[in-house]
This record gives structure tokens, sequence and C-alpha cells, in this order.
């Protein structure tokens, strides 16, 4: 499910980040800040969109802050259903 592939894709955005690679992690960025909302996870698209600006910014530790922040938060998730 959607979950599952963030987690998988989080590899790829630490290395974008380790390859200064600002396009390509701004577009990802950008995906989570509109995917997360339609899934009721708006902490995904917050983070989507802190890690976007932060980005575009040049601010390289808050990106990497943001990106651990992101990475804690998808790992530490528990869907419970009803």
């Amino acid at each position: 499910g959607y979950l599952e592939a963030r987690r998988k894709e989080l590899p790829g955005l630490f290395s974008f980040y380790a390859t200064e690679d600002r396009a390509s992690l701004m577009t990802a960025a950008h995906k989570l800040a509109g995917s997360g909302h339609s899934y009721g996870l708006d902490r995904i698209s917050e983070l989507g969109t802190k890690i976007e600006t932060l980005c575009n910014a040049g601010d390289a530790a808050g990106v990497a802050a943001g990106l651990e922040e992101l990475k804690d938060y998808i790992w530490n998730l528990e869907v419970i259903y009803e």
C-alpha cells in the first residue's frame, strides 16, 4: 500500500540528498506533499512541504533534519484498521 511504498522510497530520498540532486529531491518531496492528504496522512504531506521548501532555500541541514523526521514518522507509524 501507500505506506509501504513510502518506506521503500526513503533510501532514494536520502540518496538524492547525499548526491546533492536538489531537483529530484524537490520533485519527490512535492509528490509527498500532495499525496499524504489523499490517504489521511497529513503529517507526510506536511513533511513533504517542509523538505521541498528547505531544499528550495538551500538549507542542507534543514533538509537533512526533515528527512530524518520523515523517516522516523514513516517507520514508527502504525495503521490500525477497524
